[in-house]
Order: C-alpha cells, then structure tokens, then sequence
C-alpha cells in the first residue's frame, strides 16, 4: 500500500537536502545506495539505475526520515510523523474509506470511518461482529480497489466506490455513464458534494435517477460551490425533477452547463427552466433539452420572453423536441427581430 498517496508534506522546503531523493526531489521512502555512493528511494532507484543497491540502515538517517511531519489528505490533520502514518490511517483516520467489521461474514457496508458507528447500530451482521473484535477499526480500503471503467458495479457498489473516488482523489472529471446508478446511488454521490472543493465536471447520463435522485443532487448543489457543469441526460427526469433543479438554479452561481437530453419533460418544465433564467439565475450559459418531444409550441412565448432578456445563456438546445418546422421558423424570425440578443438556439 503505497501511503504517500494519502499524505503530503508540511514545510518540505526545510526539510534537511541528506534526506532528499537526486532524482525524484522528494523526502527519501526506503532509501537505498548504490555503487556512487548516492542514496536513493528504492523505486527510483528500479526505475532509474541498473547498478546493484543496498538498504540504507543508519538510524539516525531512517529515525529522521521517520519524524517528517505531513499532513493527511483525507481529514486535514496535520502534524503527524511520516513514519506513524499508517497507524493514522489505518486505525484512525475519520474520511478513511473501510469495510464494515462483519466483512468477513460478507456484510456489504462500505463507508467513511466516521459513519461506521450509525451503520453498526442498524447492521444486520451486528450479533457477529464479536467474531472479529481484533478488527476494531474497519479494514481500510485503498482506492486502488476500485476500477470504475473496468469493473460493472452493482448500484450500491458504484456510489461508494464514486465516494471513495471524491474524497481519496480530488478529482476534477468524473464520467459515470450507464453505471446502473439509481436514486440510492445518487443520494451516496450527493452526499459528498457539499463539502467537495475539486469535482468541476459530473457526467450521470443514462442512469436510473428519476426524480427523486434529482432530489439529493439539486439539495447538495445549494451548498456546492465548485461544479460547473452537470449531464443528466437520459434519466426519466420529469417536470417534478425539474422544479427540483430551478429551486437550486436560483441560488447556485457556479453551474455553468446543465444537460436534460432525452428525459420526460414537457412545456411546464420547460417554462420552469425559463423563468429561471430570466429573473433568478446569473451563470447559467448551456442548456440542453434534446430530445424531450413533449416540448412544443406551447413554450414558444416563453422561448420569446428568454431571447428577449438578458441573462447569462448563450446556447440553449431544443434539438428533436417536439417543434414543427414552422414553429422553428417563427423562433428563428424573432431571433433576427431582437438582433441584439446573444443566444444561440439549437432546432
């Protein structure tokens, strides 16, 4: 298990240049000499040279090396001894990501230490776990574990494994297209979303969300101040899953591009998104509603009122919505009427 994944250093620049790598310029792990003299990490050391090496076993070199304070990118805490911080994250660490204690027994839970406690009291393994009372911390999953493009992941599987993902990684793009994902699944990734200062692109297209997965996405967006972009395309999201949406749009100022391709929204929803638009939201640039056919020309006043104002989106997609040709040409006509409007529509 590779640690360094899940550290970094507290003021690396006065960390003392013996205890320094040549060749990749960071604090030496399992450090080794070779024939110049030169100590190196061991895997540099593979990777970079075919001389034969040695273990470097000075204790004042390995005791140093063993007190450089880092800080654990999971939970923040700082201070900790590099050469003690596994101890941290396997038997301490609150965002660590861990099994249920009754794994063994095959109990599926999989979670933040610090919501293992609310998951034991309502286990249903829980008159087992006095089997495995040397397990009093949760075994600690690497993410490594978890292979989200080769691996085809149960609903519960996938969210925790996104959760994991979140919180291990600071990734900044992330693409779950047609992963099974339900409501369930997308209450565990919402979860994570508020207190999320990395993820800038969340693509859900194709799933199993509905209206009440848009729920929990819509609640943690009032409090997520990063994401920029959201794909929700081909989720059977209806009117009621956009009401959801607006409600969020008239406080979020970070959504920049919103997807609803190919659900079941029709002219209320549609409305819904325009009024938005007009008299709340400021940032939204990119709206799709491809492919909802039950969006027609009753919108289309509507549609005059957003070309008309002067909000913030510039590309608004109604492709195969359920416009006849002559209804295109009659937003096309007033396209060119209000000249001075900026909006792209797409027909």
């Amino acid at each position: 298990m590779n640690m360094e994944n899940y550290y970094e250093y507290i003021n690396e620049e006065t960390i003392e240049k013996n205890l320094i790598c040549n060749l990749c310029g960071k604090p030496l792990i399992q450090p080794v000499i070779i024939s110049c003299e030169n100590i190196f990490c061991r895997k540099c050391a593979l990777d970079n040279s075919k001389e034969e090496f040695i273990p470097v076993n000075d204790s004042l070199i390995l005791e140093c090396l063993d007190k450089i304070q880092v800080k654990c990118k999971l939970c923040d805490e700082i201070n900790l001894e590099r050469g003690h911080f596994s101890n941290h994250i396997i038997q301490q660490c609150s965002k660590a990501i861990i099994s249920c204690l009754a794994s063994e027994n095959n109990c599926p839970w999989i979670g933040l230490r610090e919501e293992l406690q609310t998951h034991l009291s309502i286990c249903s393994y829980e008159p087992l776990i006095r089997n495995f009372e040397n397990k009093k911390f949760g075994e600690f999953l690497p993410f490594s574990n978890f292979n989200l493009q080769e691996r085809h992941f149960h609903n519960q599987d996938i969210a925790i494994a996104v959760k994991a993902l979140l919180i291990n990684k600071r990734c900044t793009c992330l693409d779950l297209f047609n992963k099974g994902i339900s409501s369930k699944g997308a209450s565990i990734i919402a979860s994570v979303l508020p207190n999320d200062r990395f993820l800038e692109n969340l693509s859900l297209r194709n799933n199993l969300i509905c209206d009440s997965g848009v729920q929990f996405l819509a609640h943690s967006l009032l409090t997520n101040s990063y994401l920029k972009r959201l794909d929700l395309n081909e989720n059977s999201i209806t009117d009621t899953g956009v009401r959801l949406l607006v409600n969020m749009l008239k406080t979020n100022e970070t959504l920049i591009k919103l997807t609803l391709s190919f659900n079941r929204i029709t002219n209320e929803g549609m409305d819904l998104l325009i009024d938005v638009l007009i008299n709340y939201n400021s940032t939204l640039e990119w709206l799709s509603l491809t492919g909802n056919s039950a969006i027609n020309y009753l919108s289309i006043h509507s549609i005059f009122n957003l070309i008309q104002s002067k909000q913030s989106l510039k590309t608004l997609n109604l492709e195969d919505c359920g416009f006849s040709w002559w209804n295109k040409k009659q937003i096309y006509f007033y396209q060119i009427i209000c000249s001075k409007s900026n909006l792209d529509i797409l027909l």
